[in-house]
């Protein structure tokens, strides 16, 4: 099976659960090589309810490079994180794995939406992002994060295609 790299989705609205959060990742999954700027989530409320306002996000990739298949299992693992840093049942991080290869960017998610394939356990993969035309190309329902952030996501790849 052809391999990817992987990357993680994370919000936070507190440094300390993101730093304990990185540093189980970087455990499970290597170093860290790239990663955006955080930025803030102006467009959507959906998570302000459970982990309060003022939130983060930033997307970081790693140089373990993974077996497709395995994304079920890292997502099954993200929300173990993200259970161990709760706080009074709220989630304080947000912890969403996805990878990358060649053509597609593909995230997972505990969240069902016409889009997404399910996997199993309750987990789905959703294609966020296809190479096309020299650039990754926003589909009818990638997320806005995703699109203002293909530039980092062609960065990622330039890695993958040195490093495969």
């Amino acid at each position: 099976m052809k391999k990817a790299v992987l990357l993680f989705a994370l919000m936070w609205n507190k440094e300390e659960y993101l730093t304990k959060a990185e540093n189980i990742l970087e455990k499970n999954f290597g170093k860290k090589i790239l990663e955006t700027e955080p930025f803030s989530l102006d467009y959507s409320t959906y998570y302000q309810k459970e982990m309060g306002e003022g939130l983060l996000k930033k997307f970081v990739a790693f140089d373990k490079f993974i077996e497709k298949d395995r994304l079920l299992q890292i997502k099954k693992l993200s929300m173990e994180i993200e259970d161990s840093l709760r706080i009074k049942g709220n989630r304080t991080v947000n912890i969403d794995p996805l990878y990358l290869d060649e053509y597609q960017v593909v995230v997972a998610s505990s969240k069902d939406k016409g889009s997404r394939i399910y996997l199993g356990d309750g987990i789905f993969a959703e294609l966020e992002l296809l190479y096309h035309h020299g650039s990754f190309q926003p589909l009818i329902w990638t997320y806005l994060d995703y699109k203002n952030h293909t530039d980092f996501f062609n960065k990622v790849r330039k890695y993958y295609l040195k490093n495969v």
